[in-house]
């Protein structure tokens, strides 16, 4: 027996990039969750190259090349110095833990089989419209079996998709028209106008230490719809946007192009849909968004080679409260076009790769879905009036201290003190509680002889009340010397 409350509705968890492992032949080519990458990049070099991606048709549901998604990475994983993720195991056990539901494969199932809880791993490195509309095919088929078996037949849709996954999403429900099947969106630092991360990576490549993926990286369809589609790029005091400049290094002009065509073609059908009463009072989408951390807002293009930095683009140069973001996600590319000026976006500071696991954002969650499943718009928030701001490397040597660095935002740094618990994710290893030093404006702490691994930390103050900041989390990965 169980006393948890059923959920008339279908979920659907969608990870951002990289949160799909993807295999071939029954193979990982993919799968680095819970592990250091340089424990796995040792034996999977190779395995690695072989996820370059050649011709890419958004209207194919397959390119035959053998590769497919088979599941979500449950666990942390860190690709150092691009993307971080905390896993999505605590997303999904909202879900199975509080509420009355059948899970099911939404790719596997039969089609007579009748659930409503779906995880959707997809090849992350394709074009987004093409796993929209794959996950449109898919939903189409489990909600009309969820209605009919279940006696439901009012049931709908709600996604929650994290990064990327948003993107993905916002097709489906906005391009593809599965809004009118759909209750609610939630996303977790959806880059809605791009990262400055995705030029970056384009424009300089990808190598850190041992692993080098610039490639692998540049050939990849989803990268580019990772773009800025705002004028953040500066060329001698002018600010463009990147579809619109010739000869960056290493950037495709056309697939910059198309990248912004898939932005504009979901700002159009969301301006048509903003017309309609029925999607006014039936549908919402809830925007969750990191704050408070440092992260890259603006590139230069100097003497041909270019230098992202965290100075505000001219477009932004008044605007000091949107200076931050969740680390990965610059503050004005979290929140959809057509929601700028609304007053109930939620904000919390905490890093990129946390937001879909915060406690708060997920018990915030959790009571809308209990309370009001039918009125979803209850979810809300406000810009947090404390906070902390941490910063840290991705990979640290063996030999050389780990070295953290902090800032409260809002709150006097005399009233309280930090720590940080120190947890292995990849081995045994006892939790480590370190405590911050007060150094002029900052906190600091330096950690030494940690073994190699990946780890995840928890900065919060020592003190907690109700006007406490949350905690933030952060993962990072101390690398064998020598590898």
């Amino acid at each position: 027996m169980t006393n948890k409350p059923p959920l008339k509705d279908l979920v659907v968890i969608l990870p951002g990039i990289l949160g799909s492992v993807l295999q071939k032949d029954g193979k990982d080519l993919w799968a680095v969750s819970g592990q250091a990458v340089w424990q796995v990049f040792t034996n999977s070099e190779q395995t690695f190259q072989n996820l370059k991606l050649g011709q890419d048709d958004p209207e194919a549901e397959s390119l035959g090349d053998g590769i497919r998604a088979t599941a979500l990475m449950q666990d942390s994983h860190l690709i150092p110095g691009f993307w971080k993720i905390d896993g999505y195991t605590k997303t999904a056990r909202l879900i199975t833990d509080n509420f009355d539901v059948t899970p099911g494969d939404i790719y596997n199932d039969p089609d007579d089989k009748a659930a409503n809880f779906y995880q959707f791993p997809y090849d992350w490195r394709r074009d987004n419209r093409a796993n929209a509309r794959i996950l449109k095919k898919l939903i189409d088929k489990r909600l009309k079996c969820w209605r009919e078996q279940s006696g439901a037949s009012d049931a709908k849709v709600i996604l929650m998709a994290h990064s990327m996954g948003g993107l993905v999403s916002r097709y489906y429900l906005e391009v593809l028209e599965g809004w009118q099947d759909s209750r609610a969106l939630f996303t977790f630092g959806t880059p809605y106008r791009g990262s400055l991360k995705a030029i970056d990576f384009l424009a300089n490549g990808y190598k850190q230490m041992f692993l080098d993926l610039t490639e692998v990286m540049r050939s990849l369809t989803s990268i580019y719809q990772l773009l800025p589609i705002y004028q953040a790029i500066n060329i001698n005091g002018e600010y463009h946007r990147i579809a619109e400049i010739d000869n960056l290094p290493n950037v495709n002009k056309l697939k910059a192009q198309d990248a912004l065509a898939f932005h504009r073609e979901i700002e159009a059908a969301v301006e048509q849909h903003l017309k309609d009463e029925r999607y006014l009072n039936s549908f919402v989408t809830v925007p969750i968004s990191g704050v408070q951390q440092p992260t890259l807002q603006s590139a230069a293009l100097i003497d041909g080679k270019l230098i992202a930095s965290e100075d505000l683009p001219e477009v932004l140069r008044n605007r000091s409260d949107l200076g931050d973001g969740d680390g990965t996600v610059p503050k004005v590319s979290a929140i959809p076009i057509e929601r700028s000026e609304n007053l109930d976006n939620f904000f919390i500071a905490e890093q990129h790769g946390g937001l879909q696991n915060q406690a708060q954002v997920l018990e915030n969650i959790l009571n809308t879905l209990r309370f009001s499943q039918f009125n979803l718009g209850a979810v809300r928030g406000s810009e947090p009036q404390t906070g902390i701001s941490l910063s840290l490397d991705d990979l640290y040597l063996a030999d050389e201290a780990i070295t953290l660095r902090a800032k409260l935002i809002g709150l006097p740094d005399s009233t309280t003190k930090l720590k940080a618990n120190i947890q292995a994710v990849s081995h045994e290893q006892s939790t480590l509680t370190l405590d911050f030093v007060e150094q002029e404006k900052e906190w600091m702490l330096a950690i030494a002889d940690l073994q190699p691994g990946l780890y995840r930390v928890t900065v919060q103050t020592e003190n907690t009340t109700e006007q406490s900041p949350t905690p933030v989390h952060d993962l990072f990965e101390v690398v064998r010397t020598g590898v």
